[in-house]
């Protein structure tokens, strides 16, 4: 999921909401948004979580990149958080 947070709060313009079904699974998402930003020039100014996997947090500034195991996301419920903030449409970037 992929909020326009920009719209509601001033610490990022998107929020990306991603679920891996194990931490092993979330740190291996984790590797693969980096590697690959990395090799577009993009380097995270941030990452958090990393070593328990169960909640990754990316910051790439304009961008908050949150990677949970399903029973993290359903307990902090970003989602709700964010209710305010419209849902963008990955398929036509609106």
């Amino acid at each position: 999921m992929v909020l326009n947070i920009g719209k509601v709060s001033p610490i990022a313009d998107y929020m990306i909401i991603i679920t891996g079904d194990v931490p092993t699974h979330t740190k291996a998402i984790c590797d693969e948004i980096t590697q690959n930003l990395k090799k577009e020039g993009e380097i995270p100014a941030h990452v958090e979580g990393y070593n328990e996997g169960r909640w990754i947090a990316i910051d790439y500034g304009d961008v908050m990149v949150n990677i949970f195991i399903p029973e993290v996301r359903e307990y902090y419920n970003l989602e709700w958080l964010w209710s305010d903030a419209p849902k963008v449409d990955i398929k036509t970037g609106s």
